[in-house]
């Protein structure tokens, strides 16, 4: 039996839920070298968890660093193409 896939659309892919905190981020609004800090203790290969699905909709590419920032912990993802 073939596979049905969901489609997606791109309001669904604001949401994006770390150790149980949701973040809002509006996708279509990065621009080429824009990035969003998350506060949050995730790690970077579960923030990429996390992204994945919009990262792959929108065709970009991305690329995120731990960080501290304004004295709390989390990860930027900065859009590279």
């Amino acid at each position: 039996m073939p596979r049905i896939r969901k489609q997606i659309k791109p309001h669904e892919l604001r949401s994006v839920v770390l150790h149980g905190v949701e973040y809002v981020v509006h996708w279509e609004r990065m621009t080429l070298g824009s990035s969003f800090f998350l506060p949050t203790t995730a790690t970077v290969a579960q923030v990429k968890s996390a992204i994945r699905a919009a990262v792959k909709t929108y065709g970009y590419q991305v690329e995120l660093r731990t960080r501290r920032e304004y004295d709390r912990f989390g990860v930027r993802v900065w859009r590279v193409r």
